[in-house]
């Protein structure tokens, strides 16, 4: 897809929205279509990053983030 790129790529604290998410269970953490997410914190041992998304804080590792698209939010 045109200008979206994968959640695991967005930079901390850049504001985007879901495009498409792969996993059917991250439909039920908010990670539905035309959701805004936010990269909070990259955990010190990598591969786990917080979002920011419906109101909450979801911990994804980043296997899992890169099943969803998303496009940046300005």
């Amino acid at each position: 897809m045109e200008g979206s790129m994968l959640l695991s790529e967005v930079p901390l604290g850049q504001s985007c929205q879901v495009v498409e998410s792969r996993l059917l269970r991250l439909l039920d953490l908010g990670f539905c279509e035309e959701s805004q997410v936010v990269p909070l914190y990259t955990c010190p041992w990598g591969g786990t990053r917080l979002y920011h998304v419906k109101q909450t804080r979801i911990a994804l590792r980043d296997s899992d983030a890169a099943q969803i698209q998303v496009k940046a939010v300005k």
